[in-house]
């Protein structure tokens, strides 16, 4: 049975499964070290740990775990400035980490190929006239049958009887080292011999030799200079100090190993060698595909001795697939096109994993924090990493379809599988080891069940272009396809920092605004479902961070399929047919509603009115959806639905305009915030309710793509002009006086940021005064006190702790000494003084201290601990 020719050929054209195994290893190592060599940059020299607490304690900006933002912009341009002078320090050893990986991995990789023939004593077959005499030709014949426009470097291992030979080297200098045990095969096995022979070759066809090898030197350069360095440090924070072996009294904020750094650390090592032999699996299996199809068998290694069956365990961690992969490759080239489940996983793991090492790595630079543009470069950057995913999974999935391959699950579940893996990447991340990894809140959890439905949902249509595109992939218009790919990813799915801190959010944010607005629901007492409607409609508007990103991405899902398709014209029509008559359906609906309230009035009444109009919308567009779906595909609903969202937005305008030149409420000022991610959602719905048509290739018309131009213009200007509302009811509550932190965290803060050493000084001044009583001594005495005096200046200058009651203590402590030695000084001094009032300001300062001192051990011991 010969080998499926034409799908062994497309395998060459396409991103194969070995290319992404080894770029998801390239970023994940690349993305660790940046993380690790910013750990070093926060703890060498030792100064540097506690220069971003001293920083914070001079701003009166305590950056905790669970801490509520503060609005004062000018503490955060305090504590930035205060920071800025570690900028260039802590640079340097990031791109110190990323040197050393590079260096050693560059070194690995040239070495490794001039030790394997030292080591092996391998010989050139040129240099061997017999052999080579016997070996050209049956080896010239290879070469041309693997396509090969110049003969790679043959080598002898005299040394081994087996009938194997191996492939390395790098991309300028290819080898191919046979065996002796093969070398005999030639002249009583020919066709085993040239199998092998050619399985060789195919890996210098593929040019997968310098992947193979860069990726063994990028596993050992991450070893060496990544992971062996943490690992130490982990376990002693002060080893780069100048006294390693005696750490100062106060431990880091970091505290010890943990189990969850433990269980992270590992997963991250786990995951890193992973696809280090998954790289190593899956190019013998490309190999293979390429050797059945030009031997013209799917067994062409039958002749050779089956290797022991390995536990499926086993093949997690063997460098080479098993023979029934191996026989699958072979005999059904096309498996390898179709993107897989793991393949996918580990690649979107490596991608969260990595963006969230690479921004720990900036932010111990100080660089990424709000008041510049690092989040939004930042999410395009997890976009973009994102979105090549995608584009891959599209490609290979569409690849596979056209090879004739089964279309089950075949954009579906890789896509679910990438969900899968950003989600787990947000619980392994290192910067987040001082949680344990299985202890998720269910918001998170319901968060990441949504990641990984829309994952999924984006695949599909990503695979749903690319088939339309057909072979045109490589042209302009499968570059334009990409970049919507992209925009796609960005806005989609480029929330997903939001959920990392979805608890957070949710407390300081969402239950606010959500008591605020079923205040207004309740105060107009309009209808039962006043609450309901209004939280439903006003939560994704004030969750939609970035409208005009977001509609652009929702307006691609149906865009770029209508661009696509064969016949534009005809479903542009019927989808704009269907939106006139929803939005007279939806005008219907929304006279009923105004009849409904005459006589209501109100800015919080406007707000409720105009809730229920934007949900009447999406009703209609849901229906709309439905019956559409019966007639045509999933991007002529959608355009429907979209076009039905803009009108009914330029009917709440005029609705909702009053004398003074605006609108009355801030959620009709922009409706766009809402309808398009409803109407796209609701379209989903309907599509997993009723099967979509299929309609038949038909000849191409222009006019439609002309309408789809105006249809464009018009929501363009919808979503970037809108309507002031000056005078309506708020969406949010006012700003809290008092902001939420954790007070542990910032008590430990205050004592690293300079707060301990004012104690200590303050202390230590204080005793020496009351030594010198003992001395009855007035001159000591009185310099006692007097020195006295400018510590505690110096203390009352310093910022006051965070947390009310230890403020209260130290700040009555040092009232009650100062009050002490002023009249130490007088009474000694100037012979005014009250002896009593000084007695007691002395007794009650020390108390004071004491309790002072005592909140600093509780709260270093609870962080410690």
């Amino acid at each position: 049975m010969a080998a499926d020719r034409p799908a062994a050929t497309a395998i060459l054209r396409v991103p194969s499964g070995t290319t992404q195994r080894f770029a998801t290893l390239v970023v994940l190592t690349l993305a660790s070290t940046l993380h690790i060599y910013g750990v070093f940059a926060t703890i060498w020299p030792v100064a540097t740990f506690t220069e971003d607490a001293h920083c914070q304690v001079r701003a009166n900006l305590y950056l905790t775990s669970g801490a509520t933002p503060d609005p004062d912009e000018s503490k955060w341009n305090t504590y930035r400035e205060c920071m800025s002078a570690l900028f260039l320090p802590r640079l340097g050893w990031l791109f110190t980490g990323l040197l050393l990986l590079a260096l050693a991995a560059v070194a690995i990789y040239y070495a490794r190929p001039a030790w394997r023939v030292r080591r092996s004593r391998l010989q050139r077959i040129d240099q061997l006239p017999a052999l080579w005499d016997k070996l050209r030709e049956p080896l010239t014949e290879l070469v041309a049958t693997a396509g090969l426009a110049k003969p790679p470097e043959f080598l002898l291992d005299a040394s081994s009887l087996r009938a194997g030979g191996v492939a390395f080297g790098h991309r300028r200098r290819p080898r191919v080292c046979l065996d002796a045990g093969l070398v005999a095969l030639l002249d009583h096995d020919r066709p085993t011999f040239e199998a092998v022979v050619l399985h060789e070759l195919a890996h210098v066809r593929n040019n997968d030799i310098a992947t193979t090898y860069a990726t063994l030197a990028t596993w050992r350069a991450f070893l060496i200079i990544g992971l062996l360095p943490y690992l130490l440090v982990t376990i002693d924070p002060f080893l780069l100090s100048a006294d390693p072996w005696h750490p100062p009294t106060l431990l880091p904020l970091t505290g010890p190993v943990t189990l969850g750094l433990a269980v992270r650390l590992a997963a991250l090592v786990l995951l890193v060698y992973l696809a280090r032999t998954a790289v190593l699996r899956s190019r013998e299996r490309y190999a293979d595909a390429l050797v059945a199809t030009w031997t013209g068998t799917t067994d062409p290694y039958r002749a050779l001795a089956e290797q022991p069956r390995r536990r499926r365990v086993l093949s997690w961690i063997a460098t080479h697939p098993s023979r029934a992969a191996r026989e699958a490759a072979m005999r059904d080239p096309k498996s390898l096109l179709r993107p897989g489940f793991w393949e996918v996983l580990a690649s979107g793991l490596a991608i969260q994993l990595a963006w969230a090492h690479l921004v720990s790595g900036l932010s111990s630079v100080s660089w990424y924090h709000s008041g510049n543009e690092s989040f939004t470069v930042m999410r395009y950057v997890w976009g973009i990493a994102v979105g090549a995913l995608v584009c891959v999974i599209a490609w290979r999935g569409a690849a596979h379809l056209r090879a004739g391959g089964t279309a089950r699950g075949v954009f579906a579940l890789p896509g679910a599988a990438m969900g899968l893996g950003l989600a787990l990447g947000m619980y392994l991340q290192l910067q987040e080891a001082g949680e344990y990894v299985l202890q998720p809140s269910l918001l998170k959890l319901a968060v990441s069940a949504v990641l990984i439905g829309v994952s999924a949902l984006v695949c599909v249509w990503a695979g749903h272009c690319a088939r339309l595109l057909g072979e045109g992939v490589r042209t302009w218009r499968g570059l334009a396809a990409a970049a919507a790919v992209l925009l796609v990813c960005v806005s989609c799915l480029g929330w997903i920092r939001v959920a990392q801190a979805g608890d957070v959010l949710w407390q300081s944010y969402v239950q606010p605004a959500v008591a605020l607005l079923e205040g207004y629901a309740h105060g107009t007492a309009w209808s039962l479902l006043d609450a309901q409607v209004i939280d439903t409609v006003v939560v994704p508007f004030l969750l939609n961070e970035d409208r005009i990103l977001t509609a652009a991405a929702l307006a691609a899902l149906w865009l770029v399929p209508l661009l696509l398709a064969s016949d534009p014209g005809r479903r542009v029509r019927l989808g704009l047919l269907a939106a006139g008559v929803g939005t007279l359906s939806w005008a219907v609906l929304v006279a009923v509603l105004r009849l409904a309230a005459t006589g209501r009035g109100g800015a919080e009444f406007a707000l409720v009115l105009t809730a229920w109009e934007i949900a009447a919308a999406v009703v209609v567009q849901f229906v709309l959806a439905l019956l559409v779906l019966r007639r045509a595909d999933w991007s002529t609903a959608a355009l429907a639905t979209w076009t039905l969202g803009v009108l009914a937005c330029l009917g709440i305008w005029a609705l909702h305009w009053t004398a003074g030149g605006q609108v009355d409420s801030i959620v009709a000022a922009r409706p766009l915030q809402v309808l398009p991610f409803a109407g796209t959602a609701v379209t989903v719905l309907a599509v997993a309710l009723v099967r979509p048509r299929r309609d038949r290739p038909v000849r191409a018309a222009r006019p439609g793509r002309l309408v789809l131009a105006g249809v464009v213009a018009v929501s363009a200007f919808a979503v970037i002009w809108w309507p002031t509302a000056n005078g309506a009811a708020p969406l949010l509550p006012p700003e809290p006086t008092s902001l939420a932190m954790n007070e542990t965290e910032a008590v430990n803060i205050w004592i690293y940021g300079g707060g301990m050493d004012t104690f200590t000084a303050v202390g230590t001044a204080n005793n020496t005064a009351l030594q010198n009583f003992s001395t009855e001594n007035l001159e000591r005495i009185v310099s006692g006190c007097a020195d006295l005096q400018p510590v505690l200046r110096r203390a009352e200058e310093f910022p006051k702790p965070p947390v009310a009651r230890l403020r209260g203590s130290w700040t009555s402590a040092l009232t009650e000494l100062t009050t002490a030695a002023g009249e130490c000084v007088k009474v000694y001094r100037d012979q005014t003084g009250n002896s009593a009032l000084m007695t007691s300001s002395f007794r009650d300062g020390v108390a004071h201290l004491g309790e002072t001192l005592a909140q600093i051990k509780q709260a270093t011991e609870h962080a410690a601990g």
